[in-house]
């Protein structure tokens, strides 16, 4: 077939065509990557619950120092509350104690730990923001861990203390956490156990009472959901 010039031009004006078809899909692409970035960029973050009391509980916010080893500082989705037991029977290993510890050893040169909150029978004390990443699951910075994902929140077992009020103020923490970042307590509660090898809340978890205690957390979570839901 003869190629005339009217043939080439059409087949030209295709050609153009459908570079700037690709042109024009490459930055409709484009736009909807940046805005899809720039909403994650902008997204709100989670707010710390900032706690002073829960119920007649006093809660004593005292952060280890920014930059500190057990304070790696990175932010994180909440998606658990991770429960643990001190194993320190001493007496007087009360959340006070446990504070002075966690301050003292923020910067070991080994085996650093930290977590979020320490429950005893009368007071609790928050050692981290909610929001960032701690050492207390054993389980590295595994996406979707408990160190990563999870807030630590450790029960007391010392010598004198009153372990049934430890953990009745512990549910009322769990609760109010739960509240605070729209977590579902049948999802959101964990033990330590379920992120490596080791029987952590021991006590909790020998005496066959896990379920209790996800039971009684639910209900004070219930309780909340109401009383918030009525003003």
């Amino acid at each position: 077939m003869k190629v005339t010039a009217t043939n080439r031009r059409k087949k030209g004006t295709r050609g153009v065509n459908i570079r700037v078809l690709l042109i024009l899909g490459l930055m409709i692409i484009s736009f909807a990557a940046g805005m899809l970035t720039q909403r994650a960029i902008t997204r709100p973050p989670q707010q710390d619950a900032n706690l002073s009391y829960i119920d007649d509980i006093p809660v004593y916010t005292d952060f280890l120092p920014e930059g500190s080893r057990a304070r790696p500082g990175q932010t994180r989705e909440i998606k658990y509350l991770v429960i643990h037991e001190t194993d320190n029977f001493s007496a007087g290993a009360d959340a006070a104690a446990h504070n002075s510890f966690i301050h003292q050893n923020a910067n070991a040169e080994s085996g650093i730990v930290s977590w979020h909150y320490t429950v005893d029978d009368h007071e609790i004390y928050h050692h981290l923001p909610d929001t960032e990443t701690a050492y207390h699951a054993g389980d590295m910075m595994t996406e979707g861990g408990g160190n990563m994902n999870g807030i630590g929140i450790e029960m007391c077992v010392n010598e004198g203390g009153n372990y049934e009020q430890t953990l009745i103020n512990t549910e009322k923490l769990c609760a109010s956490l739960c509240i605070a970042y729209n977590l579902n307590p049948d999802k959101a509660l964990k033990k330590h156990q379920d992120f490596m090898e080791k029987v952590c809340p021991a006590k909790l978890i020998n005496s066959g009472r896990w379920d209790e205690f996800c039971a009684a957390v639910k209900e004070r979570y219930t309780e909340l959901k109401k009383a918030e839901a009525n003003g």
